[in-house]
């Protein structure tokens, strides 16, 4: 009888552990997506004022906005909005 509890613990413990682990991961990975999703809205909101703005200046240089800008932004971040620029100013130039 007694190893038969003991059996059923272990069990349970094993059961909520893994519970646990489940959904600290889902978590972890829910919080990557949003702030994913938040660098991409944030960023093509930048780049549509920052090409609003060298216009106003006269200036012709200009990022679209498309899916391959927002997939750049949303993975480097301000480093990808830095990129996007910087070929965009080397393509002119040359």
């Amino acid at each position: 009888m007694e190893q038969n509890l003991e059996s059923k613990t272990l069990i349970i413990i094993i059961v909520i552990s893994t519970v646990l682990l489940v959904i600290s991961i889902i978590k972890q990975r829910f919080d990557l997506l949003v702030n994913f999703a938040l660098r991409i809205v944030a960023g093509l909101l930048a780049i549509y004022i920052f090409n609003t703005l060298l216009m106003s200046f006269g200036l012709d240089l200009s990022v679209g906005l498309n899916a391959l800008t927002a997939l750049v932004i949303g993975v480097l971040g301000l480093p990808g909005f830095a990129l996007l620029y910087g070929l965009a100013f080397f393509f002119m130039v040359a």
